[in-house]
């Protein structure tokens, strides 16, 4: 019987030095050194990537194409944030569509400014001509401020 008592003691000794041991461990820890600079001010984005659905439900395009320069065409219009936070790094594809109504070819045109939240945004890009055009948001990442 108290043999059994030692080795129930002996273990209890063993795990308790090893909780104390990681909490010394970890009391050590110097987080100083990871050269993280933590600023809790800052916004956060939050990242979207996808041609999907998930772009349409936070944003809508109305544009209009016009001649441009050296037989290139314009697509002007406004990109509206139904969302209610603003979008950053927003980028739409045009894609050219022919009569049947297949993609012939697409380009990508990221829009330098910020779409402010429940806002709109301007946009002016050349494109190759074509008659018919699809314009739609294609990524953005989403600024969340703190607070």
């Amino acid at each position: 019987m108290f043999q059994i008592f030692k080795v129930m003691l002996a273990s209890f000794a063993v795990a308790a030095l090893g909780v104390a041991g990681l909490d010394a461990h970890v009391a050590r820890a110097d987080w100083s050194r990871t050269m993280v600079d933590w600023d809790e001010t800052a916004p956060v984005t939050k990242t979207f990537d996808d041609e999907s659905a998930l772009a349409d439900h936070f944003f809508h395009v109305e544009w209009t194409a016009g001649p441009g320069a050296a037989g290139r065409a314009r697509i002007t219009g406004y990109i509206y944030n139904d969302y209610g936070d603003s979008a950053i790094n927003v980028v739409l594809r045009i894609h050219e569509i022919d009569a049947s109504g297949n993609d012939v070819a697409s380009a990508v045109a990221p829009i330098g400014e910020a779409v402010p939240a429940h806002g709109r945004t301007y946009f002016d890009v050349a494109v190759p001509s074509s008659r018919y055009y699809r314009v739609a948001v294609t990524s953005f990442d989403f600024v969340e401020l703190p607070g």
